[in-house]
C-alpha cells in the first residue's frame, strides 16, 4: 500500500493523486458495498476505523489530514493546525472519536462524498470578506453548529470594513440571529464565541447552552458550554449601573469573554464556570487588533426597529404641526439591509 508506506512520516505532507486513489480503494473494499445509501454508511463508524487503523496504524490522523487537506486544498500550515486539533481529542481511539468529535466524522466520509453523489461543500459559503476565518476554523466551527446553520454566512461587521467603533458594530449585530465572534488580540492570539441565539441590546441576556467559545491561534480548541450557567449572550450600551459592552457566559468582572464599550478593550477570565476551562486571550485584560462577527443563521424576519426623530420628540412634532407644516415621517424606518441579505432571501 503506497499510500500507507510513503505518507505516514511525522510531518504528513499533502497526499498526490495515486495515493490519494489508493486511500480511497482500500477504504472502499472495507466499508462500501453495492447498493449502500447514506444512511447505512452513516453506521459504519466502526467498519471505518477499521479500515483506517488497518491501512496507517497509528497515522490514521496523518492519512486523514493529507486526504482532507488535498481534496479541500489546504496550506501546509492549515493541514498542520487540523492535525493538532484531531490529536489535541480526549480519546485516542479512532472509533470513540467518531462519535465524539463531531468534525472527525466529516473528514472521514469526506473521500466518498463522490460515492453518494452527495456535492454539499462542508466548508460554508461566505458573503463577505475574511481575514480570520481560515478554511481550517470553518471547518471546525461548522461541525458545532446547528444543521440549519451551517451552510451560509454572512459578515456582520468587520472592524477592517466598518471602523473601530463599538456603536457600529452593535447596530450591524443587535437583533441579527446566531453568529460568531472572532477576535485577533494585539499579542496575537485568536479566538471568540458562537452566540446562540444572538445579541440583542438591552439588560437581558439570551442564548443558551449550545453557545460555545473557541480559538484558533496558537491552536484550535471548542470549549462546550457546562450548564452551570445561565447567562450566555449579552449587549447593553450607555447605563450607568449595568455593564455596557458585548460579552458571553458571565457578569460583573468575571466574563470568559467580555468586549468593553470602550472599543478596542476586552476581558477573558481563564477560570469561568460558564465553559469549559480555557485561556482565550493569554491574559485577562486584552486588546483587540481585528474582529469581526459573521451571521450564521437566516437573515432575521423584517421588523421595525427605528423611529423617526419627530416620533422620539414630540414636541418637535408639536411645533411643525403649529407651523402648518405637512408631516412626511410617522411611521417606523426599516433598518438599512445587510450585502447580501438580498441574493440570500
Amino acid at each position: 500500500m503506497g499510500a500507507a508506506e510513503s505518507t505516514t512520516t511525522e510531518k504528513f505532507s499533502n497526499l498526490n493523486t495515486d495515493q490519494l486513489e489508493t486511500v480511497r480503494g482500500n477504504i472502499k473494499k472495507v466499508t462500501v458495498q453495492e447498493g449502500l445509501t447514506e444512511n447505512d454508511f452513516q453506521g459504519m463508524a466502526s467498519d471505518q476505523s477499521d479500515a483506517l487503523t488497518l491501512l496507517f496504524d497509528d497515522k490514521w490522523q496523518e492519512a486523514l489530514v493529507g486526504c482532507a487537506g488535498s481534496l479541500l486544498q489546504l496550506t501546509s500550515d492549515e493541514s498542520s493546525s487540523l492535525l493538532s486539533f484531531l490529536r489535541n481529542d480526549k480519546f485516542s481511539s479512532l472509533t470513540n472519536m467518531l462519535t465524539s468529535n463531531r468534525l472527525l466524522g466529516e473528514l472521514v466520509h469526506l473521500p466518498f462524498r463522490d460515492l453518494l453523489s452527495d456535492k454539499k461543500s462542508i466548508v460554508p459559503k461566505l458573503s463577505g470578506n475574511t481575514i480570520l476565518l481560515t478554511t481550517v476554523a470553518q471547518l471546525s466551527f461548522r461541525a458545532h453548529l446547528p444543521m440549519e446553520f451551517r451552510d451560509r454566512w454572512q459578515l456582520l461587521f468587520s472592524s477592517n470594513e466598518h471602523g473601530s467603533s463599538f456603536s457600529q458594530m452593535a447596530q450591524r449585530v443587535d437583533g441579527q440571529g446566531p453568529c460568531l465572534l472572532i477576535i485577533r488580540s494585539t499579542k496575537g492570539r485568536v479566538f471568540g464565541c458562537y452566540a446562540s441565539h444572538g445579541f440583542d441590546s438591552g439588560p437581558s441576556y439570551t442564548g443558551d447552552s449550545l453557545s460555545f467559545l473557541f480559538s484558533l491561534s496558537p491552536s484550535i480548541g471548542v470549549f462546550e458550554a457546562t450548564g452551570f450557567c445561565k447567562k450566555y449572550c449579552y449587549l447593553n450600551q450607555q447605563q450607568e449601573t449595568l455593564p455596557n459592552g458585548m460579552g458571553i457566559g458571565g457578569s460583573e468582572d468575571n466574563w470568559p469573554l467580555f468586549i468593553s464599550e470602550d472599543y478596542g478593550k476586552g476581558v477573558a477570565c481563564a477560570n469561568s464556570s460558564a465553559f469549559e476551562k480555557c485561556d482565550l486571550a493569554g491574559e485577562k485584560d486584552f486588546e483587540i487588533h481585528t474582529l469581526e462577527v459573521w451571521r450564521v443563521g437566516p437573515p432575521p424576519a423584517a421588523k421595525h426597529t427605528e423611529k423617526s426623530i419627530l416620533d422620539k420628540d414630540p414636541q418637535a412634532q408639536a411645533l411643525l404641526e403649529l407651523a402648518g407644516k405637512k408631516m412626511h415621517s410617522t411611521a417606523y424606518r426599516d433598518p438599512a439591509p445587510l450585502l447580501g441579505d438580498a441574493e440570500e432571501e
